[in-house]
């Protein structure tokens, strides 16, 4: 599994838990200092289409669709306002999940700082930081169980709070994600 130490990858327990709130705050937070590329993963499995709707682009059937608006309500077009670069959606099942990131890359600055919307992702590279983000009392939906054992940060999205937990995560002068120890 190859790892990307400039990746952070954002996933959670469901719809609503926060993730995309959580991913344009840190957007906003690092876009000053060094520019940040954005991609939204959606998994699609067979009882998901619905929610997801159909980014493909028709005439070549790609699975990786850059965002070019930023006055939509949607995922993508809220990561570019919150001042990413650039932004990218992927859709499929999980071997164009794997294409489609290697398609990303080849359209970014090698060695860019990066942020993904994905619960999946994870299974297929190795982020320098893998956030989980919860809805207070909500349960996870059964595919998120693995993520939370393999996250580098649990995030508490209560409406209110404005995820203080997430103060710990820093991007270094390399790009690299890591998150603060308070102990050093």
């Amino acid at each position: 599994m190859e790892h990307f130490k400039n990746l952070v990858v954002v996933a959670g327990s469901g719809r609503n838990a926060g993730k995309t709130e959580l991913t344009c705050r840190l957007i906003s937070r690092f876009c000053a200092r060094t520019d940040i590329y954005g991609l939204k993963v959606s998994a699609i499995h067979p009882d998901e289409g619905i929610y997801h709707g159909d980014h493909t682009d028709r005439d070549t059937q790609m699975n990786l669709v850059e965002e070019t608006r930023c006055d939509l309500d949607k995922d993508t077009s809220r990561m570019l306002r919150a001042g990413a670069r650039q932004v990218f959606y992927l859709q499929g099942d999980d071997e164009r999940i794997r294409s489609g990131f290697r398609s990303f890359l080849s359209r970014i600055p090698e060695g860019s700082a990066m942020i993904c919307e994905s619960g999946s992702l994870w299974r297929f590279v190795r982020p320098g930081l893998l956030v989980y983000v919860t809805a207070a009392g909500s349960a996870p939906k059964e595919r998120a169980h693995g993520i939370l054992e393999r996250a580098s940060l649990v995030v508490l999205s209560d409406g209110v709070s404005g995820f203080p937990e997430a103060e710990a995560i820093c991007l270094s002068d390399t790009n690299n994600w890591f998150l603060d120890d308070p102990r050093a």
